[in-house]
């Protein structure tokens, strides 16, 4: 997926979010711990992907040293693939999957069951991933994928919000 990953037009629209680096939101936060609890999972992120790294906006329920370093790199990443498709990815069991079965994620982070949505900045680039995982296989129900797609959409409105009102204010104090 380093193709797709790497488009700079997709790396500017991720570092015009503002996102990447920025400290924990509660908006956020509340929004993957709800996500982990309505599908009956472990863990839920909101995983934004840079040129050489996964960077955690939010989660819930990742696992040391994960959690505090906030980040992974790419070959920990499942999140990866869902920017380059820029459709959601849907996986029962990782160790099973004929691409991400040799992804550093199965052994180093125990992933397995993996379900993870487009996350969209303006105007229009996939700058990461809204996701599940669980350290089990698991089939996903049309139900909970689309229980996922809706959250997704809260997050995406969010961050379109995020974006709005950042350049409303650059035009206020340029005035």
């Amino acid at each position: 997926p380093a193709t797709s990953t790497l488009d700079p037009t997709r790396l500017q629209a991720l570092h015009d979010s503002d996102l990447l680096d920025s400290p924990p939101e509660e908006v956020f936060d509340e929004l993957t711990s709800l996500a982990a609890q309505l599908l009956g999972v472990p863990t839920a992120l909101m995983s934004l992907v840079d040129s050489h790294r996964q960077f955690f906006k939010s989660q819930a329920g990742l696992g040391e040293p994960w959690s505090s370093a906030r980040e992974t790199p790419l070959s920990h990443s499942f999140c990866q693939w869902v920017v380059s498709s820029k459709e959601n990815l849907v996986v029962f069991d990782a160790k099973q999957h004929p691409v991400l079965c040799n992804n550093s994620a199965v052994k180093d982070l125990g992933v397995s069951a993996y379900a993870g949505v487009p996350l969209i900045a303006e105007p229009g680039h996939v700058i990461g991933a809204f996701c599940v995982v669980d350290s089990e296989p698991k089939q996903w129900t049309a139900e909970e994928i689309e229980t996922l797609e809706d959250l997704t959409q809260i997050v995406n409105a969010y961050i379109g919000l995020r974006q709005v009102l950042d350049d409303s204010e650059t035009d206020l104090s340029a005035q």
